[in-house]
């Protein structure tokens, strides 16, 4: 697995700067980005003859290396990281993006992979767009992402019942629940959808190969697994919850 790069810290650092508006400090942000990112692999070795491993090493050398400096989207000032009206701007742009990310706590590889994205040059003017039906809950980001990225989902969500519907139904992949089956015509095609992986496009024309490609890593799940599932960071594996619940189950489906 390749270590983190400094890039892939960009975003949710401003993120960070931006939450603590009276200024963030590098061990603030070596303890944030970690309990945010749940690094693993090379990058939570310890360093020879150091007290930082390789993945705090790299924070610190956002400001060594004076990473925010060269886009412009942040300050050092007596000791404190201060976002600019440049990086308020970047933020902003992808705060969707961000939030998405933050609040699907996808395993260490895919958050690093997909925070890079935003800063790849022939992305630089390109704003992520996400799929997440899950948006419209997330307390003061309504006005910000309602619509657009509602509708998007919305048919996301569309695709992936339409290929997980057996015979008119529709259950939750890990136990087999059936809304339907349970609390009759007020929960028929009720089922809530997991993203095992990131799913964002740049281009809205990418949409009908987004969502096709998308659906690989999409489940049907009812509203107990999914909170399980989520319970802890990164959130447990389908497989590893779904042998879970078939030592309970006799049959399923």
């Amino acid at each position: 697995m390749e270590r983190v790069s400094e890039t892939e810290l960009i975003l949710p650092s401003l993120f960070l700067m931006d939450t603590w508006h009276k200024g963030i400090t590098t061990s603030e942000l070596i303890k944030e980005l970690t309990e945010i990112f749940q690094p693993t692999g090379k990058d939570v070795e310890i360093l020879t003859n150091r007290k930082d491993t390789k993945f705090s090493q790299k924070v610190r050398n956002l400001k060594a290396h004076n990473t925010f400096e060269r886009y412009g989207y942040a300050e050092y000032k007596r000791g404190y990281f201060f976002i600019t009206n440049k990086g308020g701007d970047f933020l902003n742009k992808n705060i969707d993006f961000v939030i998405y990310l933050l609040s699907n706590g996808f395993l260490y590889s895919d958050l690093k992979s997909s925070f890079q994205k935003p800063l790849l040059k022939k992305d630089i003017e390109k704003t992520p767009k996400v799929f997440d039906e899950n948006v419209l809950i997330y307390e003061g980001t309504q006005k910000i992402i309602r619509s657009k990225t509602y509708e998007r989902s919305i048919k996301l969500r569309n695709a992936a019942i339409l290929k997980y519907t057996e015979k008119d139904r529709i259950k939750c992949k890990v136990c087999c629940f059936d809304f339907e089956d349970f609390y009759g015509d007020c929960g028929r095609g009720f089922i809530e959808i997991h993203h095992q992986k990131p799913v964002f496009m740049f281009d809205d024309n990418e949409s009908e190969k987004t969502i096709k490609d998308a659906l690989g890593n999409v489940i049907p799940v009812c509203s107990n697994c999914h909170r399980v599932i989520h319970r802890i960071r990164p959130p447990y594996l389908v497989g590893d919850i779904e042998k879970k619940v078939n030592k309970k189950l006799y049959f399923c489906r």
